[in-house]
């Protein structure tokens, strides 16, 4: 079961000591408890869409249902061993723990590990600016090219089987 928070709110505040009763309890139910500060966590929040503070989410079984009840470790208890079952998980298209959701949830995290890369030519390989964004725009236009290469030669060989070579373009 997850809580995301943000540091700021007074609602994931005032939730916190009970969130960590439950996290004590729940251990000894087999229940797994954690937290995401959504403030840091920005690939993570998109990929729950957290629209508010607390939002509570029990992953089991490859689904995500949401919790929506009452702010207690008795109700937090029962929702993630069995009450759960009586939920609606989320669609197989918004669920985070789908192969959907971890392919967005890669996505997202596309920016930082940018940002890591760039931080680490610049700083490590003293590598200026210009030649990385240079190099950073290089890698599209490359797949780019390779991919309309690997395209053509496909259609091409099959319109050539298809309609035979008599029908070949001259000029």
């Amino acid at each position: 079961m997850i809580k995301v928070y943000a540091p700021w709110c007074s609602h994931c505040r005032q939730l916190e000591p009970l969130w960590q009763v439950f996290a004590e309890e729940g251990a000894a139910d087999g229940v797994q408890v954690g937290k995401i500060d959504g403030t840091k966590e920005r690939a993570l929040m998109a990929r729950l869409r957290v629209n508010a503070f607390p939002s509570i989410f029990l992953l089991r079984e490859g689904r995500t249902y949401v919790y929506e009840g009452a702010r207690n470790v008795a109700s937090f208890r029962a929702f993630a061993t069995s009450t759960y079952q009586a939920a609606k998980p989320l669609p197989f298209h918004r669920a985070p723990n789908s192969i959907l959701g971890r392919a967005m949830g890669r996505l997202h995290s596309l920016p930082k590990l940018g940002m890591k890369l760039y931080r680490r030519l610049r700083d490590r390989h003293n590598i200026s600016d210009t030649a990385i964004v240079l190099g950073f725009l290089a890698v599209p236009v490359l797949v780019g090219g390779v991919l309309i290469c690997c395209l053509d030669a496909f259609y091409v060989r099959r319109a050539r089987d298809e309609f035979g070579p008599e029908h070949e373009h001259q000029e």
